[in-house]
């Protein structure tokens, strides 16, 4: 994948290994701003966890079950977006991203998740694309929600952040519901 320019700001680039300074900086600047919402905050202590985190991830993304970008914002990285859990005999994976707080509020993440869906759609030949996110991360679920995601349901105590189970909201996507969209 070359760098996918969404706009004269933003931009999806592949994840790369010398990627791993940049995005450990700003984990490591947005400790507060990610740590209430994100599980591995608290284990990515140094640039050699990033290298080892991004090294995986690849590996994943080398056997189709991962597809991972970095975001790019007027030349600076600004945070990740991804699909995980790439099921290849169901056709779907699951969303995840984060975004340094300076880039929130500015539709960053709803350009980049927009992005993201048409190559999930048209590139993995994806049917359908999960997101999961924490009930109380309001910001999380309006980019779902103005992307059009359908909420499937709300699984309590779900996923563990910091020592708590938390109540998780769960939306989908299909190929179809992103087709229509585009049709309109």
């Amino acid at each position: 994948m070359f760098i996918n320019i969404i706009d004269k700001h933003i931009s999806l680039k592949p994840t790369e290994v010398a990627d791993a300074e940049p995005l450990f900086d700003l984990i490591d600047q947005n400790r507060v701003h990610l740590q209430p919402w994100m599980p591995w905050v608290d284990g990515t202590r140094t640039v050699a966890d990033e290298r080892q985190f991004i090294e995986s991830v690849l590996t994943k993304q080398a056997r189709g079950e991962m597809f991972i970008t970095t975001i790019v914002v007027d030349g600076e990285v600004a945070g990740m977006i991804d699909i995980h859990n790439i099921n290849s005999v169901n056709h779907h994976g699951e969303i995840g991203y984060w975004l340094g707080q300076a880039f929130v509020g500015h539709g960053v993440m709803t350009k980049s998740l927009e992005r993201l869906e048409e190559i999930a759609f048209t590139e993995l030949d994806l049917h359908k694309v999960a997101l999961g996110a924490d009930v109380a991360n309001l910001a999380s679920r309006a980019v779902a929600e103005r992307r059009q995601y359908r909420l499937d349901a709300t699984l309590p105590e779900n996923i563990l952040v910091n020592g708590e189970y938390r109540d998780e909201a769960i939306y989908s996507l299909t190929v179809d519901e992103w087709s229509k969209r585009r049709d309109d």
